[in-house]
């Protein structure tokens, strides 16, 4: 017998829109979407602070994970919803905390009708995913946390701190722009490995994409990173990120920590700490050259956590 091909057609979004009160009673707006078919259960899937409600590819749209989320992807949204939205960030002065993100998600939930949902959290939205567990424990039915802890990293602090500082200097000589760029560079070496780095750029083939050397390619993702983000909204998730500090022994639902040995940013220690203070917390390891970017480069095993998770 011939085998049968999956068919699949782009998943239905349906635009999120709610308000919420900040702490001086301002209202703020939050936007995000939800997609996969109506009835379907629920995934709230969040992703690093370039991250945004466009999870899946749609439309024009690239969909910053659209690796693992989409039709016959592991989270497939052919048979589940994916429930995104987009950060709150310089809307919120100093800065939104994760517990503030958190509030934001559930207005948005409570707008579409949805009670509970699973999460899927990586990086920053790994600490805004713990974060919504201590809040409303009966919202959150499962909790998948991808290079993401209770707390900052006395060592991620230092390196965003610099970076801040790069954007707020610029700032004051009215070029926000270029220290953005300048602080993406350095936050991609963070988020890298040196041995990646060392692989692609001490001595790349002659007309491969790495041939113009490691400089090249840190300007390529300062440039990027600084055309699709503000100076102001990145200080004000820089900031978030480093006040995170919350106290995971009142979560109550599943939770599964995944830790990438590499990663400088949130080491694996401090994930096991994380893990350890989660009743009934389970951690697992990887290995990546990409580092805390792994979550991003590595399709196969992240495939592989987020079935394994959304299957059980």
């Amino acid at each position: 017998m011939p085998t049968l091909l999956r068919q699949s057609t782009e998943a239905p979004v349906r635009p999120l829109s709610a308000s919420l009160l900040s702490a001086s009673g301002a209202p703020i707006r939050v936007t995000g979407r939800l997609t996969g078919p109506d009835g379907a259960p629920v995934c709230l899937v969040l992703g690093g602070i370039s991250a945004d409600q466009a999870v899946a590819a749609h439309g024009d749209e690239a969909g910053w994970w659209s690796a693992q989320a989409g039709p016959g992807r592991a989270l497939d949204t052919d048979c589940l919803r994916i429930l995104s939205f987009d950060f709150l960030a310089d809307t919120i002065k100093p800065f939104p905390t994760t517990t503030d993100q958190a509030r934001a998600i559930l207005a948005l939930a409570d707008a579409a009708g949805i009670r509970r949902f699973s999460i899927v959290g990586a990086s920053y939205g790994g600490m805004i995913g713990l974060a919504l567990a201590v809040l409303a424990p009966e919202r959150v039915e499962k909790l998948l946390v991808i290079s993401a802890a209770h707390r900052a990293s006395a060592m991620a602090k230092a390196w965003r701190s610099i970076q801040r500082d790069t954007v707020e200097l610029a700032l004051q000589y009215g070029d926000g722009r270029a220290g953005l760029d300048l602080a993406r560079r350095l936050a991609m070496t963070t988020y890298r490995t040196p041995i990646e780095l060392e692989s692609r750029f001490y001595d790349p083939e002659p007309g491969c994409r790495d041939a113009n050397g490691v400089c090249a390619y840190l300007e390529a993702r300062g440039r990027e990173f600084a055309e699709r983000i503000t100076p102001q909204r990145f200080l004000a998730l820089s900031r978030s990120m480093d006040e995170h500090c919350i106290d995971v022994g009142a979560i109550e639902c599943p939770v599964t920590c995944i830790a990438v040995i590499e990663d400088q940013l949130v080491p694996a220690e401090q994930i096991a700490e994380t893990t350890r203070q989660i009743p009934g917390g389970v951690m697992k390891r990887i290995h990546s050259l990409y580092g805390h970017d792994a979550f991003l480069k590595e399709d196969a095993a992240i495939s592989g956590a987020l079935t394994d998770f959304i299957g059980g």
